[in-house]
């Protein structure tokens, strides 16, 4: 398990994953977004991979002397209008590391002369922007994201970590001094131990606690309407409660218990799944009939029931009731 005290933000699995995920369980077949949206799940699943394979080297820093902060996405200006997002931060009392993490394999070429990156894999080219240049775009951001919150400044240094020991890498000619950007995730705490060996203590206990109270604070969630994105309709998605264990759909109500007729499993509580992928797909307060009618339930009081097993109750005049649904 990772330590409280070191990962201040744990790595968790981003919004947009959940939501992708959702969909796609209840996507009707043969949907023509099917294959685009596999596609998008699958780069955001490796992308959460890589950020969860490196706890573990980042295990190999002092617990007492870093603070580490996963997937943080702040206020690029005061009025919210535009964000900037943070792979990894690793806050030390003398100096931060911002990490753009990429769980890439194939062979990776960096080319100066395009500012991207190319991999090659099965044959197949693929572009991406150069995260070199990304992860210092991100630390320009941050270096005025923490004037404009009257914080310290501190050295601020950016690293792009491959997680994949898989993946080839290769420079264009003159790439420069930019690929000293460039690391595999076994030497990332050995660079980050050689930065604390060249600065001072900077920021005292009282400065590490605002910074943490503020990074925490001004972290907003990415929460993109996913069906309005990929141009889905509600009546493009399958309703009712999945079968825990053979995932036919819908399952019946009979007696306080949820039943499949495939394989005649029987649950008390299917109904939590497809009430969060009603949460995750919808992001929006929702009435007891809307949801009976996701469900498959007929009675009101059994919808109610429900959600007050959850913890769940409705705000509102009676007639009007809706409840906000906790997003996972």
């Amino acid at each position: 398990m990772p330590s409280k005290k070191l990962f201040i933000k744990p790595c968790t699995k981003p919004l947009k994953l959940l939501k992708l995920d959702a969909i796609l369980q209840r996507l009707v077949h043969n949907h023509l977004k099917h294959g685009e949206l596999q596609i998008e799940f699958a780069r955001y699943s490796a992308g959460y991979r890589g950020e969860a394979a490196l706890d573990y080297f980042l295990h190999d820093l002092d617990e007492n002397s870093y603070l580490i902060f996963h997937d943080l996405r702040l206020p690029r200006d005061k009025e919210k209008k535009y964000y900037f997002q943070i792979d990894c931060l690793i806050v030390h009392s003398s100096f931060g590391v911002l990490l753009e993490v990429k769980n890439l394999s194939g062979d990776l070429y960096f080319d100066h002369h395009f500012d991207q990156m190319k991999r090659t894999k099965n044959g197949i080219d693929e572009t991406f922007p150069d995260p070199v240049n990304q992860v210092q775009q991100q630390k320009s951001y941050l270096e005025s994201w923490l004037k404009r919150n009257q914080l310290p400044k501190i050295p601020l240094y950016s690293l792009v970590v491959l997680t994949n020991p898989k993946s080839f890498i290769t420079l264009s000619p003159h790439y420069g001094k930019k690929a000293a950007h460039i690391i595999r995730a076994k030497g990332l705490a050995n660079k980050v131990q050689d930065f604390s060996a060249i600065h001072q203590e900077i920021l005292s206990k009282k400065d590490l606690s605002k910074l943490t109270s503020k990074l925490l604070k001004q972290h907003e969630k990415h929460n993109p309407d996913v069906l309005k994105t990929y141009n889905i309709k509600k009546t493009d998605l399958i309703t009712g409660v999945f079968c825990p264990d053979c995932n036919h759909v819908p399952m019946r109500r009979e007696r306080s218990t949820w039943v499949c007729s495939r394989c005649n499993v029987k649950s008390k509580d299917a109904h939590i799944r497809a009430i969060q992928d009603y949460a995750l797909i919808f992001d929006e307060p929702v009435k007891n009939k809307t949801l009976r009618r996701f469900l498959h339930i007929d009675s009101s009081i059994c919808m109610k029931n429900l959600l007050k097993s959850m913890n769940l109750t409705p705000s509102g005049p009676t007639n009007s009731a809706k409840y906000q649904l906790p997003i996972p």
